[in-house]
């Protein structure tokens, strides 16, 4: 564990500002006003901005992610898919049947208030806790940050998770708390698969360095 904490120290602290202060938010605000505070920050750039990034956290670009880390080393790729998998596993059991009660903005703010929408994003009403898109953006960026080398990139990666997870408050398709709690469910997890898949002997080599082997003996 204490080797998988080094390789990813960078986004885990920069994350634990994170948890500290989202959960001073929480508890010092009303998730309500909040959530209004948040949405008249708003503009063009940012609608297109934000209808992006939320897309880093779905299939295609997860998949492209898990390959890359298949390539570098099979062990890792298998950790890092393992990480998400199972992360959002939890998170669909957690809000389909713990909190199948918790609706989303746009069902709550309904006849209350004027939210502003991005145009072209359907909005979900139910299952907003917790947020599976921002459980998957911070299992894959810290995955990245994990088989990132560079310092630069690591501290890119947790900016990409921080900006992925704030689009689903931006697009009203969940409250703060929401994307707080999937956060820590994807890091936690997820940094737990990477621990344990660490100190394995197995896949030490990627995907390509596999191919040259078996083709060279034949």
């Amino acid at each position: 564990m204490r080797e998988a904490f080094q390789q990813c120290r960078d986004f885990l602290l920069l994350y634990a500002v994170f948890l500290v202060l989202g959960l001073t938010t929480i508890l010092l605000s009303d998730k309500f006003e909040l959530h209004l505070w948040f949405n008249q920050w708003n503009s063009q750039p940012t609608d297109y901005l934000f209808r992006f990034t939320t897309h880093l956290a779905e299939g295609v670009f997860i998949g492209l992610m898990v390959l890359v880390g298949l390539l570098y080393k099979v062990r890792y790729g298998i950790a890092g898919l393992f990480g998400i998998v199972a992360s959002g596993l939890t998170t669909q059991l957690l809000k389909r049947n713990v909190f199948s009660d918790h609706f989303r903005p746009s069902k709550l703010f309904e006849g209350i208030a004027d939210l502003h929408f991005v145009d072209g994003v359907a909005l979900h009403k139910a299952h907003s806790f917790p947020s599976g898109h921002s459980t998957a953006a911070f299992a894959l960026f810290l995955f990245l940050s994990f088989i990132a080398e560079h310092r630069t990139i690591k501290l890119i990666c947790f900016l990409f998770a921080v900006l992925t997870a704030y689009s689903r408050v931006y697009l009203s398709q969940h409250f703060f708390e929401d994307i707080y709690v999937g956060s820590f469910i994807g890091t936690s997890i997820c940094f737990l698969s990477l621990s344990i898949f660490q100190n394995q002997t197995w896949g030490d080599k990627g995907l390509l360095a596999n191919f040259e082997i078996n083709r060279f003996r034949t």
